[in-house]
C-alpha cells in the first residue's frame, strides 16, 4: 500500500445549526428535546438574521465557514431551501452540510444537492417507504461526487428492524454508496412501543 498525498485538513469556523424542533415523523427513541411535530418553524427572515448575527461576530477571524445543518427535520421547513440558497449566493461558505430523514421528494433533494456540498440521510423504519428512502439514495449519489461532495446514509441500528439492517446495507454496497450502522440510545425514547412498521419493499429494488 502507498500513501500517494496527505492534504492538510483546513481550518473552519464550524456551525452545527439546529434549525427547530419540527419533525414530520415522530421516531419512539427520538428525545422530545430534539423533535416535536407542532411547533412553528422560523420564517426566512428570522434564519436570515440569526446568520447574520453570527457572521458579524465571526468574520473578524477570517475562517472558511461550515454549517451543519440538522433538526428536527430540516425540510420541513419551507425557509430552509431559500435560505440555504441565500446562505451560498451572499457569502462565502466553503460547506454546508445537511442531516435529513429523507421524507421530502427527490427533485427537492437535488436542488439541495446543487447548492451543498454533504447530504446525510438516516433511516427511521416506523416510517419511511424503504423503496423510496433508497431509490432517492441512489440517485442522489450519483450527483454528489466525490471528493467535494458527498452523499451517506445512517442505518439506524433499530432492535425491530435488525433483520433489515443487513439487506440496507447491502444495497449500499451495491451502489457504492457511503453508509454507517448507527448506535441508539434508547434511554431517550419518548415511548416503549414502536410505530407499526409499513410494508417492507426494498426487495423491489434493483
Amino acid at each position: 500500500m502507498d500513501i500517494i498525498r496527505i492534504d492538510p485538513v483546513p481550518e473552519h469556523f464550524s456551525l452545527t445549526w439546529m434549525l427547530g424542533s419540527l419533525c414530520n415523523y415522530d421516531c419512539m427513541y427520538c428525545s422530545a428535546d430534539w423533535h416535536d411535530t407542532t411547533s412553528r418553524p422560523h420564517d426566512l427572515e428570522t434564519l436570515q438574521r440569526a446568520w447574520q448575527d453570527v457572521h458579524a461576530q465571526s468574520q473578524h477571524l477570517g475562517l472558511p465557514y461550515k454549517i451543519s445543518f440538522t433538526g428536527g427535520e430540516v425540510t420541513a421547513n419551507k425557509s430552509f431551501l431559500p435560505f440555504v440558497a441565500w446562505l451560498r449566493e451572499n457569502y462565502k461558505i466553503d460547506q454546508l452540510l445537511i442531516t435529513s430523514n429523507g421524507s421530502a421528494s427527490l427533485a427537492y433533494y437535488q436542488r439541495v444537492a446543487a447548492i451543498v456540498e454533504s447530504i446525510t440521510l438516516s433511516t427511521h423504519s416506523e416510517f419511511m417507504d424503504e423503496a423510496e428512502f433508497f431509490h432517492k439514495a441512489r440517485e442522489l449519489n450519483r450527483i454528489m461526487i466525490r471528493p467535494r461532495r458527498s452523499l451517506h446514509v445512517n442505518i439506524m441500528d433499530e432492535p425491530w428492524n435488525r433483520d433489515r439492517i443487513a439487506l440496507y446495507q447491502q444495497f449500499c454496497q451495491r451502489h457504492d454508496i457511503s453508509h454507517s450502522v448507527n448506535s441508539i440510545d434508547m434511554k431517550w425514547r419518548v415511548r416503549d412501543q414502536h410505530a407499526p412498521l409499513p410494508e417492507p419493499t426494498l426487495g423491489r429494488l434493483d
